[in-house]
């Protein structure tokens, strides 16, 4: 059978609440409603069944205090007056936070309504303000605020409602007046000029003389001292010798001269004082002797100490350079390279314009013979107008080793890409006939338009002429007088141009064709 407690009408009860230190609390979740007391702290808890320690049921005014940090058993939301700066305290997290303050008025010139708790502005006089309110610019005297009688300081002036400050047209500037001129800039490369009364000019900048040297050891020497007539008669880069103090990283070449023999530091040294002697001058900066560099191009022609330095820069200050007209020179080119950019059986090359105007050959290859003899290839024959160092491209025909075959073009081009400029065709083989056909021609094309192809006229090509090749094609195997190979321009049989004889079936290869150029003074 349980227990049990009956409570009658007049029982007297006695409820002791949840008890222990505030260390104890902290670590301990109050059941919801429970309360918890704290025998050190006298505070009293109520738990949630979640937050260790509870929450507190009420905070206190801890009271009046000179130092509010001094108290150190306030917890969060208790509240503290510190007596010393009539400020409300209160507890956080964080710290103690400021929530009220009593104010009072230093002097007349605010006023506090400790009543209303409103602040208004009481009187304003010169004695209430300090001299240090308005700065340098501005000062009071005799109670009234005016301009500063000595200096106005500023750090900037900004423009207000225009583009660009405005200044009078006269300024003092460290106790000398100066008038600035009337108009406007000075044209060109101009500076502002002071005459001795501080008068201001569009001034030319000052021009020394320029001199010539044939190696720059022969400049005067940073540290050399001469003498003038005249204040002003002295070019820039020199300085007064009267003892004065420049700063060396300006002049380090003067400072590495005379260091600190007349005084001064690293930093700042002294010039050596002339000055009861006249206006003696101190050379404070180098000379700058500009080397600049020449190529001689356009036909011309250099050596430098006998060493040919044609297209090359070089130096004008030093050697002894002699310029003259370009040296007449021919240049032929009649070999067939197998593996030439132009492709099997063509060979090829490039060939730079010695001069203004060159003469060019372009003699394609002959046709091979077998019973019939191979015609030769026509001859272009032009003027090149290019300046000196463009580059041509040639191809050179290859000989022919195929009978009855006709022979392989020569050709030249410019640019990138390349504009055929003139080409002679390979001669042609006839196959039939006893006698040449007269319908048939060895001829090729001159192109005076750039395109390589029509006539007409071209910035490269003056003009020129084709002529034309030797026809073949006589019979050789028909008991008949036998015949050797066509004639080119260049000559007869086996040279460039020329076809192959032939006999019975039987010839010999034709020579490759030819691109020659020549040019002079």
């Amino acid at each position: 059978m349980a227990k049990k407690i009956e409570i009658l009408e007049n029982t007297l009860l006695k409820l002791l609440t949840r008890r222990g230190n505030d260390d104890d609390r902290q670590n301990i979740i109050l059941s919801q409603g429970e309360l918890g007391y704290t025998i050190d702290g006298k505070r009293l808890f109520v738990g949630d069944g979640g937050t260790l320690g509870g929450s507190i049921v009420g905070n206190i005014y801890k009271g009046s205090v000179a130092d509010h940090t001094t108290v150190t058993d306030a917890i969060v939301g208790d509240i503290v007056f510190n007596n010393t700066s009539n400020i409300i305290y209160f507890k956080t997290a964080t710290g103690w936070l400021a929530a009220s303050q009593i104010l009072e008025a230093g002097d007349t010139t605010i006023n506090i309504d400790s009543g209303s708790g409103k602040i208004t502005v009481g009187t304003l006089s010169a004695g209430n303000l300090h001299n240090d309110i308005v700065g340098n610019s501005i000062e009071l005297v005799s109670g009234r605020i005016s301009l500063s009688g000595t200096q106005i300081k500023t750090d900037r002036i900004s423009a207000n409602s225009i583009t660009h400050l405005k200044l009078p047209g006269a300024l003092n500037i460290n106790s000398v007046d100066y008038t600035f001129p009337v108009g406007g800039l000075g044209s060109g490369q101009y500076y502002l000029g002071a005459d001795a009364s501080g008068n201001l000019s569009w001034s030319a900048p000052d021009k020394s003389s320029t001199f010539f040297f044939n190696s720059s050891s022969a400049a005067v020497p940073v540290g050399a001292m001469t003498e003038s007539a005249a204040l002003t008669s002295m070019p820039s880069g020199w300085l007064l010798a009267d003892g004065q103090t420049v700063a060396s990283a300006q002049y380090p070449d003067l400072y590495t001269a005379i260091g600190t023999i007349y005084g001064g530091n690293a930093t700042n040294f002294n010039l050596p004082d002339e000055s009861a002697a006249g206006y003696i001058f101190i050379k404070a900066l180098a000379d700058g002797v500009a080397q600049s560099n020449i190529t001689y191009t356009n036909g011309l022609t250099a050596t430098k100490n006998g060493v040919d330095i044609t297209s090359e820069a070089t130096n004008t200050l030093n050697g002894s350079i002699e310029i003259g007209l370009p040296i007449p020179g021919v240049f032929v080119d009649e070999f067939a390279r197998l593996l030439a950019p132009g492709g099997a059986g063509r060979g090829g090359g490039t060939f730079t314009t010695k001069a203004t105007y060159t003469k060019f050959w372009i003699t394609g290859s002959g046709a091979k013979g077998s019973t019939r003899t191979g015609g030769a290839a026509a001859t272009v024959y032009g003027i090149l107008s290019a300046p000196v160092g463009t580059v041509i491209d040639y191809t050179v025909g290859a000989g022919q080793t195929i009978a009855e075959d006709p022979g392989k073009p020569s050709f030249i081009r410019i640019g990138s890409p390349p504009v055929e400029l003139a080409r002679s065709f390979g001669a042609i083989f006839q196959p039939t006939g006893v006698v040449p056909d007269v319908g048939i021609t060895n001829t090729g094309n001159l192109s005076t338009n750039g395109t390589g192809l029509a006539g007409g006229e071209s910035a490269y090509v003056l003009g020129g002429h084709i002529i034309k090749g030797g026809r073949g094609g006589w019979d050789t195997n028909g008991n008949g007088e036998e015949v050797g190979g066509t004639a080119s321009f260049w000559g007869s049989d086996n040279v460039a141009g020329a076809g192959a004889g032939a006999h019975n079936g039987d010839s010999v290869n034709t020579a490759p064709g030819l691109v020659k150029f020549e040019w002079g003074s």
